[in-house]
């Protein structure tokens, strides 16, 4: 009889393990950053919109909106409950994503949109706001219709938006 050798030694099973364990080791972080950064594209681009929908508001009734159902009345705002209602001033999480958004203002005729991570703390909800980690910052003039969007370190990009 000969002798059959199946399936693999210690040894190989061992290298190969290794192997895997130095390419996940490497490319995980890269996966889930690029993760992070499309949610934060998304979320930019949700508040993108947000600028064009006031100006309708405006355009269309001649008044400022204070609801977020006046902006749904030109087009939704959407949370995971739906759309967006009640006060402009009230915060909402923003669909499929964890920024939390707020509006402030008319300040000198300039609504400030912002949208902040939310970070749990050892749960599955959201959590508080984190400005510090990665902020969207946003600006609508309501005079001259100027915008203007920025992302990165909450506090370093807020000065640096220009809606003058």
């Amino acid at each position: 009889m000969k002798n059959q050798k199946n399936g693999y030694s210690l040894t190989e099973i061992m290298v190969s393990v290794g192997i895997i364990g130095i390419l996940s080791s490497t490319a995980m972080p890269t996966y889930f950053g690029e993760v992070e950064k499309s949610r934060q594209k998304e979320t930019q681009s949700v508040i993108a919109t947000i600028p064009p929908i006031m100006g309708a508001y405006i355009d269309a009734t001649g008044e400022l909106p204070t609801q977020w159902d006046d902006l749904s009345s030109i087009a939704a705002v959407m949370t995971n409950n739906g759309p967006a209602t009640g006060e402009l001033s009230n915060p909402i999480i923003l669909q499929k994503s964890n920024y939390e958004l707020s509006i402030e203002g008319p300040t000198e005729s300039i609504y400030s949109l912002k949208a902040t991570p939310r970070i749990a703390r050892n749960t599955d909800e959201p959590g508080e706001p984190d400005e510090k980690r990665f902020a969207i910052y946003s600006c609508f003039n309501v005079s001259n219709g100027a915008s203007d969007l920025k992302s990165g370190n909450g506090i370093e990009i807020k000065a640096t938006l220009n809606c003058g």
